[in-house]
């Protein structure tokens, strides 16, 4: 009984005492709580801080970020990269600016002159777009046609057609689903006075969405977005008209391929002739522009295989030059014919000929020569290596990582950042004069091409490498694996 006091005084003096010295104390076990807490919480700001960087910043701020080595294929992204900008900045001034004009007597600005023009021509980005993915799609199908690999190309082209699917639209997803909170949260309704305003905006008016649409038109909206054969469009992002398009052209194109693939080169060149030409007769200009993809992708495999045979020399000085005569000019022409206007073209030079040979069946004749200057320009750069250099530098690679984000957010940004920094500057500098207007313009085009790009950069990261990863994923649990089947022990020993 005494020892038991004894030892229950002894843990309540042990109880009481807290404030005696010693690694275990209250006060302590306060304080190193209490540091803890701080450093986590440095440390969490500081990687929310570094991830809120570029990428670009946070390569040069941790030096062991590793670096992409250039490949093949490099500068089709670049242009892909710099065709995304360009169709940025045409979104960003067609509403406030008239982009359609031809460069004639009555309208002679800079920026109309037939080989600028091409540079800020929207319709002409889009037809570049899809050459490349015609390209870009058929590169590594050639190479195993060439090599009859047939059984793996079958499998390639049926684990492309899973993942694409998923690649193009689950973005998209993201995307429109920010659209909707900011248009319930009224990020759209304080634009909504310039945005429907025809006497200020005397441009092209994009559709303003409305605060009323909500999750449930949400959902519709991408029920039938999501079908590639079906006319419904998104309004919420007017722009991703061509998500549609491309992922439909992407679907022929893989049939094609694996109907193709077992002829010879030759025929199958000539079967893509026939099947431009069957595209064009029937008004399909996408299928024009992915099948002549197909055919440069042809080409350039040719071209590489013969080079590794040491069969195709151009080292003769003479030889060498003539082609690169040939392929600046052909880029240069290529050029040219982007800039298609739409507009007073009848005294602009060389479009009154250009518009007389448009066949009559073609509905969307704006695109007509914007599509062959893009096969031009895809042809050429794919042949000469200087050209490709415009598009292998660090800027354009750059641009091509962010390029389907800066695509999908910039139509957000303008309707919201845009048109508010535009009203916010009209009212502060002043219209009266044209020099003040386009100072307006220029002080938020500036603003908005830094913010479009710092979130597409985010979205990047956040939504766009995830949605690829997810594809892959997606695309290992549903296809099959191939199968070895062995025969039992009994049947061996039967048939021995």
């Amino acid at each position: 009984m005494i020892e038991e006091q004894r030892l229950m005084s002894t843990a309540e003096s042990s109880v009481v005492d807290d404030t005696s010295p010693g690694p275990f104390t209250t006060e302590a076990l306060r304080k190193s709580t209490i540091y803890l807490s701080k450093s986590s919480l440095s440390q969490t700001a500081k990687r929310l801080l570094v991830f809120l960087l570029p990428t670009f910043l946070q390569s040069s701020y941790d030096p062991r970020t590793p670096s992409n080595q250039p490949h093949p294929t490099a500068w089709l992204d670049g242009m892909r990269g710099l065709a995304a900008l360009m169709v940025f900045l045409y979104h960003l001034s067609y509403s406030t600016h008239d982009v359609y004009t031809a460069y004639n007597p009555s309208h002679k600005d800079f920026l109309r002159l037939p080989l600028i023009r091409s540079f800020y021509n929207g319709n002409f980005m889009v037809s570049i777009f899809f050459v490349v993915s015609g390209f870009a799609l058929s590169w590594k199908p050639v190479m195993q046609m060439r090599k009859a690999e047939i059984g793996e190309l079958g499998r390639r082209l049926g684990r492309s057609l899973v993942r694409r699917g998923v690649r193009l639209y689950a973005p998209c997803f993201a995307s429109t689903f920010v659209i909707l909170v900011l248009l319930r949260l009224g990020g759209y309704e304080w634009t909504r006075g310039l945005a429907v305003d025809g006497k200020r905006l005397v441009g092209h008016r994009e559709y303003h969405p409305q605060r009323c649409e909500g999750l449930g038109v949400w959902c519709k909206d991408m029920a039938g977005f999501v079908n590639p054969f079906s006319a419904e469009g998104m309004e919420m992002d007017g722009h991703l008209w061509t998500i549609k398009v491309e992922y439909r052209a992407s679907i022929i194109l893989y049939v094609t391929q694996l109907g193709l693939c077992q002829l010879r080169t030759r025929y199958r060149m000539l079967s893509l002739i026939c099947l431009i030409a069957w595209a064009h007769q029937v008004d399909r200009w996408e299928m024009v522009l992915f099948y002549g993809g197909f055919i440069l992708a042809e080409l350039a495999v040719r071209r590489d295989t013969l080079a590794a045979l040491h069969t195709f020399d151009h080292s003769h000085p003479k030889s060498g030059l003539l082609w690169s005569t040939i392929y600046i000019l052909a880029f240069i022409c290529g050029l040219y014919l982007g800039g298609q206007p739409e507009r007073q073209f009848e005294h602009a030079p060389g479009w009154s000929l250009l518009y007389s040979l448009i066949p009559k069946y073609i509905k969307d004749w704006h695109r007509y020569w914007t599509g062959w200057g893009a096969l031009l320009l895809v042809w050429s750069t794919s042949n000469h290596r200087s050209l490709q250099r415009m598009f292998t530098n660090c800027v354009s690679q750059y641009l091509s990582r962010i390029s389907f984000s800066l695509y999908l957010v910039h139509g957000a940004v303008i309707h919201t950042l845009g048109y508010g920094l535009l009203e916010i500057s009209w009212r502060l500098i002043g219209t009266n004069t044209r020099l003040r207007k386009e100072g307006c313009f220029v002080l938020m085009a500036s603003c908005v091409l830094v913010v479009t790009i710092w979130l597409a950069d985010i979205f990047t990261r956040v939504v766009d490498v995830p949605s690829v990863q997810f594809a892959r994923w997606l695309e290992e649990r549903c296809i099959a694996k191939k199968q070895i089947k062995v025969e039992p022990a009994r049947r061996e020993g039967a048939i021995v």
